[in-house]
């Protein structure tokens, strides 16, 4: 393309006309009030700047601009075909030229416009985003005699219903570069209140005509809008629309998702605090709903059936026979027989393992900015087969895990009379791949900690310019930062911000974690109530000491395999948010999406069309952004149907035999530890009670953290408050003084890893994220499970 009028481009000419003069043209077509204006092309300008550049054709098109346009001063205008998403703006990063007259003028304004597009400046701003290129807009200049800004929303207040506006003298470039300051008024139903500014810059009626403007644009792109608009002889004009960046998906506006509850008992999937994007369930749920079978192969045997309902994750039970039951239980107590549990757990250690970690290493070797759409496809097809070849073996291991395990509860409340918390005891620890992530982040904190300018800058929040410590750091993302929190793809891994991984260095600064101490004390606590058992069982039959071998045996066997699964699985995860923003960005660029992020409101075969050229439907992505939404603010009940009943007996049916029953004992063992929290959750006044789950007790600080972006806020010795951890957040541990969380049981990964730990747990509290607050003095008692907000005037105190 070389020159286009305005009014002839549109959203499909993004790639050439870049997003700002793409935006304005749609708006243009659309009726609004926009500068008349010409676009110079992305190619046109790389042909005349870039290597080897021959300027003459662009020195002809503008030529043909200052030949339409008259002695009309001109403003010359970058527009980039990354500018302006919805989730980076590029907001003040590219340059305008204002009131340029003649040929030579608007040439060295155009040449301004295009580098800033390759400025060291932009280039910190975009990171690894791509930026696409940049063209140049020459627009009527507007000789404002009031100019400015205005939001759809207030940004400040969160309040959809409330348009924000700032008015300013003269051109609205004195509000940009902060030469002046703002007049500030809100407008809602209808009416508008000055609420800052002692110059009376705007009217009422000028201030309502601004309202009525960006909620227009706004109702024209189905997102809220930040326009910049001006004013002259009376006249509004629009020169800018933006999406407004950083929104809580809480602005977005709804669109009810019908709820149709499957027959059966559903109960929602606690591994997921936000419902799923069309991206994430088209790509997750056929490869759960695959291996979902493997979940309860070695307890009771039923098969779960993923649902999304209302936009949320659920997992469907339908009611059992008792002849049904028996017949699983008896298959199931012959596959123990066979040894399976244990097969697969070595079949991990023996190939599956390695297997996985080559295929991370390899995916992860793909840079997929690097690749034309094709082999981008072609990447996305490797990293879906791998992403279903290790949920399945993930799902696999963690039936016959919780096999496992509860064949030891069982055996230990049989023949010992313990309960769950005293088994656990008998569960080891810090072992097996992931544990590196966490005593990395100690490494860097001892190297930091006795060098006194590189702990300066860590204390400072700055990353130290220290070659030994950069290398470390380094080190560490390439190892261990490319892992996405659970399974999501929403939240940015530490990879993308590094920053947080500073904040953790920073927290271990004083007491740097000790690996090797810790495991010391974790084999001692083992080691005692392995002692405590063998000594009870000392006059027992020598079949009942045996079973207790083979069970305990079997359990250690497991237990790395926990964390050690998922370590791979959110890495894979990690590589699959990469690939999929990467085709946001492409599709962006294309015109097809209004933002990057939009790409996971498309289905995983739409986004391969579409990569393919075939552009989404119109409006697709805003419904589902709607739905999402709704969603979001309508999380459904915990349980949806009836809960399911135990079978009944039948007339004339063959008891189970002695081998069933213990499957059925290890079964209700394991779901009796799972389901305790239910029971125990109520708030009082100032305590919350939940499930005990880690011994101790602790008087701190409450620090809220509730995803990756907040764990650099965490100091040490502070009480973390969660909605539940999963396997990446370990490495936050050797500085948590307590734990507390809103879901979880004895069995669940919080519990666990605090044990493991040593610290002080109460999990299950439904409510603490709500009813503490960040700087909260709380006592947790892991001994009652009871969590404590203290008074003022209460001090910190260590277990």
């Amino acid at each position: 393309m070389g020159v286009l009028a305005l009014s002839q481009t549109g959203l499909a000419d993004v790639p050439a006309a870049g997003r700002k003069a793409a935006v304005l043209g749609e708006l243009t077509q659309a009726g609004f009030d926009v500068p008349a204006g010409w676009v110079l092309g992305t190619e046109l300008l790389a042909a005349a700047f870039g290597p080897g550049g021959d300027r003459s054709r662009l020195r002809e098109s503008v030529a043909e601009i200052l030949t339409e346009a008259g002695d009309a001063p001109l403003a010359v205008r970058s527009s980039g075909v990354a500018e302006d998403l919805e989730g980076m703006s590029y907001a003040g990063q590219y340059e305008s030229v204002l009131n340029c007259r003649g040929l030579d003028d608007v040439l060295d304004a155009v040449r301004t416009c295009w580098e800033s597009g390759s400025s060291e400046r932009l280039t910190a701003y975009q990171g690894d985003a791509q930026g696409g290129g940049v063209a140049v807009l020459v627009q009527e200049m507007v000789d404002a005699d009031v100019a400015g800004v205005a939001f759809s929303v207030n940004v400040l207040t969160a309040d959809p219903d409330e348009v924000v506006i700032s008015a300013v003298r003269g051109l609205g470039e004195r509000l940009m570069s902060g030469e002046a300051t703002a007049e500030e008024w809100a407008v809602r139903d209808g009416a508008a209140r000055r609420t800052s500014g002692e110059e009376k810059v705007a009217d009422e009626a000028l201030v309502l005509q601004v309202a009525e403007l960006a909620r227009a644009v706004a109702d024209r792109f189905g997102a809220p809008q930040d326009v910049e608009w001006a004013v002259t002889d009376g006249r509004l004009r629009l020169l800018q629309a933006r999406p407004v960046t950083g929104l809580p998906d809480e602005l977005v506006p709804h669109v009810p998702i019908p709820v149709e509850v499957p027959p059966g008992s559903s109960m929602r999937d606690p591994n997921f605090d936000r419902p799923w994007t069309p991206f994430v369930r088209s790509t997750f749920l056929p490869v759960f709903t695959r291996a979902a079978p493997h979940v309860f192969a070695f307890t009771t045997g039923a098969t779960p059936r993923p649902a999304v309902i209302g936009g949320w994750p659920y997992v469907t039970l339908r009611p059992d026979t008792m002849s049904e039951l028996v017949a699983r239980l008896e298959e199931i107590a012959g596959r123990f027989a066979a040894d399976e549990p244990l097969e697969l757990v070595n079949q991990w250690e023996d190939g599956w393992k390695t297997e996985c970690a080559t295929a991370v290493a390899e995916l992860r070797a793909v840079d997929p900015a690097a690749l034309d759409n094709p082999s981008l496809t072609a990447h996305f097809h490797r990293l879906l087969d791998a992403f279903a070849t290790l949920h399945d073996r993930y799902f696999r291991l963690s039936g016959a895990s919780a096999g496992l395990l509860g064949r030891l509860g069982a055996t230990c409340a049989e023949l010992l009379g313990w309960d769950a918390a005293k088994t656990l005891r008998l569960r080891g620890g810090l072992v097996g791949d992931h544990v590196p992530a966490t005593s990395g982040v100690g490494d860097m904190a001892r190297y930091a900690a006795g060098r006194p300018g590189v702990r300066a800058a860590l204390e400072a929040g700055e990353r130290p310019a220290d070659p030994g410590f950069d290398a470390l750091f380094t080190a560490y993302l390439a190892a261990y930062g490319h892992r996405t929190a659970g399974f999501t793809l929403a939240e940015p891994t530490l990879a993308e911000q590094p920053e947080v991984l500073l904040g953790m260095v920073g927290a271990q600064l004083d007491a740097p974690y000790d690996l090797d101490a810790e495991r010391t004390r974790l084999d001692e606590r083992r080691a005692a109530a392995v002692a405590e058992a063998r000594t009870a069982l000392a006059g027992r039959p020598e079949a009942d000491r045996e079973r207790f071998e083979r069970c305990l045996r079997g359990s250690d066997i497991s237990a790395p395999i926990r964390d050690e699964k998922s370590f791979y699985a959110v890495s894979l995860w990690a590589l699959l948010r990469y690939a999929v923003l990467e085709a946001g960005s492409r599709l962006v660029a294309a015109g097809m999406l209004t933002a990057r992020e939009d790409v996971m409101f498309l289905e995983q075969q739409e986004v391969l069309a579409a990569l393919a050229g075939q552009a989404p439907a119109e409006g697709l992505v805003r419904r589902r952004r709607g739905e999402h939404a709704w969603a979001l603010a309508h999380p459904g009940p915990q349980l949806l149907g009836q809960p399911p009943a135990p079978p009944r007996p039948e007339p004339d049916m063959t008891p189970p035999s002695e081998a069933a029953q213990a499957v059925m004992r290890a079964a209700e063992w394991s779901m009796g530890v799972f389901g305790a929290g239910a029971a125990t959750a109520r708030q009082e006044e100032d305590t919350l009670h939940g499930v005990a789950a880690s011994a101790g007790r602790r008087t701190g600080r409450a620090r809220i953290i509730t995803g990756v972006a907040d764990f650099g806020r965490l100091r040490a010795g502070e009480v973390l408050v969660c909605p539940e951890t999963t396997a990446q957040w370990a490495i936050l541990f050797p500085a948590v003084g307590a734990l507390v969380t809103d879901r979880g049981s004895l069995l669940s990964h919080p519990a666990i890893i605090a044990r493991e730990y040593g610290v002080p747990a109460v999990v299950a509290t439904r409510t603490a994220t709500a009813f503490l607050r960040d700087g909260d003095l709380v006592t947790v008692d892991g001994n009652t499970g009871t969590v404590r907000r203290e008074r003022a005037g209460g001090s910190e105190e260590g277990p």
